[in-house]
């Protein structure tokens, strides 16, 4: 592992501020570090995520919250707790159930050796994936992010784990991740995009059709497509039968409805699918018990697969001359779409905002794209502080596409940067009565209230805002300032 994938070295004494004591580093990725830990209030065994960007705000580092104090699942990882660890507040976490495991993936990968070749075992298994989603979107929680590796297996028991790609439908419109889920394991009509704006239809649809790739996966021990065209291209692919003859027909429906490219042909819910799927189970079972391994087929490989690859390993910037290299070779969106996204990750907003305005027609083009790049242009004027462009640019979109929380989210934002703080605060009003107590929209409200000199208001902002984030450090500096001005 590169140094840059080291960015959590522990103290000595292994203790993570008042909280926690660190027992075993567990894994590291581009998403940063777990470790297995002792919760010393009570000394319970967890599971602590923590996460790469911690310059981040809280509300962008969260994931799963809304599992917190919610009755467990079986077939879902416990979260817990998520916040700054006190006294020092630097380190952010998410806490959440230990379940001693392997990834399905591992287990996929050593064949006959990890894995047993009867359906009555693989089937329960996702039978029980199928209803951890099934919970999620139950919470009005979808997973975004489905595949072996964020499944666990111990013995005869899954649980699905790795919120940092799940979103609400009332939060689609402002956390501003960048990490979109793995393509593979996408839908043709998010791939390569993020789901910020899209419906709850929309982005449960999204999980369903994954769902479907992991059963293929399982079944024939092939993905249906192995790059990031293929899938957004939707290119054929054979049918689980044509790769694993064992399968039986009923299970192969339930497979290619899954993966239907329009998600209205799709299973209307999660639901529905898991109930096709203990149909199909019984149905494969009277037709052939045990599960063929078949040898894997070669995998095709392309600039977009070297290109994710490199992303998912942190090496932004080579990511980023790999798309760059096939864009100006070809001039295709998603490669456009990548190497900016590369930038981006990488904190390099400047470089990012360089090829948007060399290839500004890309962001008034027509296609499936097109919202996506918008969006992301849009975070690159703001970081970069370029009002005017951003403002030009939120306005096309608003005029164009409508308004969405999202969109007027930022309106705000950049209204707020332009000292325009009384329009920025009725935009802010409104998106708090639609969608109330949303983090990104109370904060926001502190501080246009703050300028305006109204601190009462701001106060009263405050202190909701308080409610959603305890843990906040901003807002404890701003609940003292207030408190000091005689507004409590």
């Amino acid at each position: 592992m590169s140094q840059r994938n080291r960015f959590f070295i522990p103290r000595e004494d292994k203790r993570l501020g008042d909280r926690y004591q660190l027992i075993e580093h567990l894994g590291e990725g581009s998403y940063g570090s777990v470790w297995r830990a002792e919760r010393l209030e009570d000394h319970r065994i967890v599971a602590l995520k923590i996460p790469r960007e911690q310059g981040a705000k809280n509300e962008d580092l969260a994931e799963g919250e809304r599992l917190i104090g919610q009755t467990a699942h079986p077939n879902v990882v416990g979260v817990h707790w998520m916040g700054r660890v006190p006294p020092e507040r630097e380190w952010y976490v998410i806490e959440m159930d230990y379940f001693a495991s392997v990834p399905l993936a591992s287990l996929l990968e050593q064949g006959e050796q990890g894995f047993v070749t009867s359906y009555a075992k693989v089937l329960g298994l996702y039978e029980q994936v199928v209803a951890g989603v099934q919970f999620l979107h139950g919470l009005g929680m979808s997973h975004g992010d489905i595949k072996p590796q964020n499944v666990l297996v111990s013995g005869d028991q899954a649980k699905i784990t790795d919120f940092g790609s799940s979103i609400l439908p009332e939060d689609m419109y402002t956390r501003t991740r960048e990490n979109g889920g793995t393509i593979l394991y996408s839908a043709p009509e998010i791939v390569g995009t993020t789901r910020r704006g899209r419906s709850r239809e929309e982005i449960f649809q999204a999980d369903i059709y994954s769902l479907g790739v992991l059963l293929y996966h399982l079944v024939t021990s092939c993905l249906p497509h192995d790059t990031l065209n293929q899938v957004a291209r939707y290119a054929p692919f054979p049918r689980p039968r044509e790769i694993n003859r064992s399968v039986c027909p009923a299970l192969e429906e339930v497979i290619l409805r899954c993966l239907a490219r329009d998600p209205t042909h799709r299973w209307a819910s999660v639901a529905d699918l898991l109930a096709a799927t203990k149909r199909a189970k019984r149905a494969q079972l009277d037709y052939v018990a045990e599960r063929t391994v078949s040898i894997p087929k070669p995998t095709t490989t392309d600039w977009s697969s070297s290109a994710v690859k490199l992303l998912d390993e942190s090496e932004f910037l080579r990511a980023e001359n790999v798309a760059r290299q096939e864009f100006q070779a070809t001039s295709d969106r998603h490669a456009f779409m990548l190497m900016v996204s590369a930038a981006v990750r990488d904190g390099r907003y400047f470089d990012a905002k360089r090829d948007f305005d060399a290839n500004l027609e890309l962001l008034s083009e027509a296609s499936p794209l097109r919202r996506d790049l918008r969006e992301l242009a849009l975070k690159c004027y703001l970081e970069t502080r370029d009002v005017s462009r951003a403002a030009e640019l939120v306005d096309t979109i608003l005029e164009e596409e409508g308004a969405s929380p999202n969109l007027l989210l930022k309106k705000a934002s950049i209204l707020g940067l332009q000292a325009r703080y009384a329009e920025a605060s009725e935009i802010l009003l409104g998106l708090n009565r639609d969608f109330p107590q949303r983090p990104a929209v109370l904060r926001r409200l502190v501080v246009v209230y703050e300028q305006l000199r109204d601190f009462g208001k701001a106060a009263a902002f405050l202190k909701a805002y308080q409610r959603v984030a305890p843990n906040d450090a901003w807002a404890t500096e701003q609940r003292e300032k207030f408190t000091a001005l005689g507004f409590r």
